[in-house]
């Protein structure tokens, strides 16, 4: 794995844990939740800045989306059982074509 990809997932994965935290902020109204969520967004955002060193800006901040919208999506399904529709599926599946195209052209 190339450091840019690297980068990039470790900055989803903080940008995920941030917006499930800001999810908690919305349900529970808690400053506490609101603030760790911003932190975490500051990492994850600071992770996706330095992977620019690395990788074109616009196809590392598309795989910086695409890595989140599908972690995001798993963690709503198992821990808030929230289903995809079909065709969110398929946009999924689209989103992680569109992974292998930009690394492998």
């Amino acid at each position: 794995m190339n450091n840019a990809i690297l980068y990039i997932t470790i900055g989803a994965l903080f940008d995920t844990f941030g917006d499930l935290l800001m999810k908690n902020w919305v349900i529970n109204n808690s400053k506490i939740y609101f603030a760790g969520g911003m932190l975490f967004y500051v990492v994850g955002l600071s992770f996706l800045a330095y992977s620019f060193t690395f990788k074109n800006i616009v196809i590392a901040s598309v795989l910086f989306l695409i890595f989140n919208v599908v972690l995001l999506s798993l963690v709503n399904w198992f821990v808030y059982s929230e289903a995809l529709s079909h065709k969110e599926i398929a946009g999924l599946c689209l989103g992680l074509m569109a992974v292998v195209l930009f690394e492998y052209n």
